[in-house]
């Protein structure tokens, strides 16, 4: 058990509000947008990630969230003294996440309505099918990319 550990005992309101406050400074709420070769849309996926040099500090975090999600460690430039870490929500993980944190959240809380708002009418998290959706879903969903872009 790290020194980060012995401050938490479980899924409290307030280390939710401090996971919220942690978010709010070093997070990032984003669509990311992927091309395939063999499809003629954008795939829009959403992320929530926090980046930071203390490994131990995104483990708790990690552990406070709840959620499936993953911590890498980023390619070392010149320019940074320490390694550094992202913690990384993908899709619904990342839409259960951001749900959890939402009521603590203060700089980022228009960022988690838009996302929550491009989950559901843009369909995010359901398969469309064989004929793919129609280009009103990723209208839909290029909208709110683009709205969660300009909220930084």
């Amino acid at each position: 058990m790290s020194a980060y550990n012995s401050h938490f005992t479980g899924n409290t309101e307030m280390e939710m509000a401090w996971a919220a406050g942690f978010v709010d400074g070093e997070g990032c709420i984003c669509i990311a947008r992927q091309t395939y070769k063999d499809r003629p849309n954008v795939s829009h996926r959403l992320k929530l990630t926090v980046t930071q040099n203390n490994y131990e500090v995104l483990s708790e975090l990690q552990g406070i969230i709840g959620e499936p999600s993953f911590i890498s460690m980023l390619t070392r430039t010149e320019k940074m003294n320490r390694n550094s870490y992202a913690l990384v929500y993908d899709s619904k993980h990342a839409l259960s996440a951001i749900r959890k944190l939402k009521p603590f959240l203060r700089r980022k809380q228009f960022e988690a309505d838009a996302a929550e708002k491009m989950w559901e009418e843009g369909m995010m998290g359901k398969r469309p099918g064989m004929k793919g959706w129609p280009p009103e879903v990723y209208q839909t969903r290029e909208k709110w990319a683009r709205k969660i872009t300009r909220l930084k």
